[in-house]
């Protein structure tokens, strides 16, 4: 995942050299690059639209089927089964959407649900990054 992300961001660095033209022997640091384009990294870039989205979902009307599985989701990730026999499959779970929604913001998946449902709220965890 680290890696991925390297690379994402070397590729939006160059973009950014690209449209500035700065060439690479111009000897400019990558600092100087983001300053001078005014972007932010696009590793925040995705933090924010991914809980932008989640805000979005969280605030939709309670008779939607997605905010219904939206629900059972974070009640999952927060382990409370959705019906009493309900069990988990063995092995590692992989890492979901839901997983970074709760380690971007740093909440559980009810608790930032819950926030979620105010927009003011839920917009300061969203400017973070």
């Amino acid at each position: 995942m680290k890696v991925d992300w390297k690379r994402l961001e070397s590729f939006h660095l160059c973009c950014q050299k690209r449209i500035l033209g700065i060439k690479w022997s111009d000897f400019i640091t990558n600092a100087e690059v983001c300053i001078r384009s005014g972007l932010q990294s696009i590793q925040s870039m995705v933090h924010r639209r991914r809980l932008s989205l989640f805000g979005h979902g969280a605030r939709m009307p309670d008779n939607v089927p997605a905010k219904a599985v939206l629900r059972v989701a974070c009640d999952v990730r927060d382990r409370v089964p959705p019906f009493p026999n309900w069990r988990r499959l063995w092995g590692r779970p992989p890492i979901t959407w839901l997983h970074q929604i709760c380690s971007d913001c740093g909440l559980s998946a009810g608790d930032a649900l819950n926030c979620a449902q105010d927009r003011a709220v839920w917009r300061m965890y969203a400017m973070v990054y």
